[in-house]
Parts: structure tokens; sequence; C-alpha cells
């Protein structure tokens, strides 16, 4: 299983070289513009295929030849859509998913059930998973009602309430690790950032409270998950 396992994760790797290193931005522009006449679209198809080739080698000519044209089917869909993050988000996924299952179908694998029931019934992930997403939009709806009175206009469209969510998974886990001081750059960072607004209808205190309450609810997760996940 091992060896198949490096297959796979070649695989993957020729995927993110094709279309993230060997595609330059000229070549999505095009065949966002062109779809299918596009002779990008082709091209970028025949250096998916190459570069696949290249890692897992020839003698998996048929699987590649597959993930390829299933590839290319996949860009010329997503040329007709919005060029947005969820439709970009929707377009790895899809490859990624034809990836697996031609790993599935090359190797034969199958899944061990007790594996799967082993994961369902432990403790550390659901104890992550539940941290994970009371860090998210729960903490951001308790932070957004206790700050409200002083609450300023809106400037990018929620960007407050998305950087408040990374910035407490990422604190999150720098407690369960204990790198605290990794926690004192990152603030210093936002902090650097928000002085540096002109913006005279911005709060210091406002944006204070905001910060601090994040942080401690960030900690406060960090710490229940270090005593609870042993």
């Amino acid at each position: 299983m091992e060896s198949s396992m490096i297959w796979l994760m070649k695989l993957v790797l020729a995927h993110f070289i094709s279309d993230f290193w060997w595609q330059p931005s000229k070549w999505v522009k095009e065949k966002e513009k062109n779809k299918i006449s596009s002779g990008y679209l082709y091209l970028h198809v025949l250096v998916t295929g190459f570069t696949a080739i290249l890692l897992v080698g020839p003698g998996y000519w048929k699987v590649v030849l597959a993930i390829t044209i299933i590839h290319g089917i996949i860009d010329l869909l997503k040329s007709y859509a919005k060029p947005d993050f969820k439709n970009f988000a929707i377009d790895q996924i899809l490859h990624l998913v034809v990836i697996v299952a031609g790993w599935i179908v090359t190797f034969n694998y199958q899944p061990d059930m007790k594996m799967f029931q082993t994961f369902y019934e432990n403790s550390t992930f659901w104890a992550f998973a539940a941290g994970a997403f009371f860090l998210t939009f729960p903490a951001s709806v308790i932070i957004a009602y206790v700050t409200k009175q002083w609450a300023v206009p809106a400037g990018l469209k929620n960007a407050g309430k998305y950087i408040g969510i990374i910035e407490r998974i990422l604190i999150c886990l720098f407690v369960y690790h204990g790198q605290y001081e990794a926690i004192g750059l990152l603030i210093t960072g936002k902090s650097i950032l928000r002085y540096n607004s002109n913006n005279e209808e911005v709060k210091t205190e406002y944006l204070l409270i905001g910060t601090l309450m994040s942080i401690f609810i960030a900690v406060a997760i960090g710490l229940a998950l270090k005593l609870i996940v042993q």
C-alpha cells in the first residue's frame, strides 16, 4: 500500500505543477474568454498529461489518459462558469476526486470499514471538529453581539468576520502546540495593519474589544483541547 500511496502523491503533485506552475495566468484568461475554441485549453491538457506521465511513468498511460481527458472536460466546463473562488474550489475538488478515483481503480484499493469506524469513534477528531467550528461562525456571532453598540460602518463585505475566523483558528492551534510566541507576532502584525488605517471613523476601543474577545475565545478553546485531547 505504501508504493500505491507514493503513486497517488506523485499524481497529486503532477496536478499541482501542471495546474499552477506550468499554467500561466495568460492561459487561464484566454480559456475563460474563448472557452472551447481556446488553443491554450488543449495545450494545458497536453501539459497535464505530460506532467503526470513524467512522474508516474509510461506504464500507467491508460489511467493517465483517462484522468487527462476528464481534466480537460472539467476545465472546459469551468470556462463557462463565473470565475470566482467558489467555482475555482469546485474545479480543484473535482480534479482531486478524479485522481483518487484513478488511484482506487489502478490499485484495486478496498476501503477498510474498520478504519472508518475507528476514525468515526475518534474523540480527538470530534474534539477538534467541535472546537474549530465554534471558532468560526458561532464565535463571530458572539463577538458581533457584544461589540454591536460600538460598531462602525462596514468596509469590505464580511472581511472582518473572516479575518477573525482565521485569526482564532491560528491562535487555537498555537495554544494547543504551546507556541505562545507566535500569538504575539500575529497580534503585533494585525495591530500594525490596523494602526496604518487613515479612516478617522475607526474606533480604537471597538477594535480592541473585538480583538481581545476573539483572542480570549481562541485561547480558551485551545486550552480546552489540550485538556481534552491527551
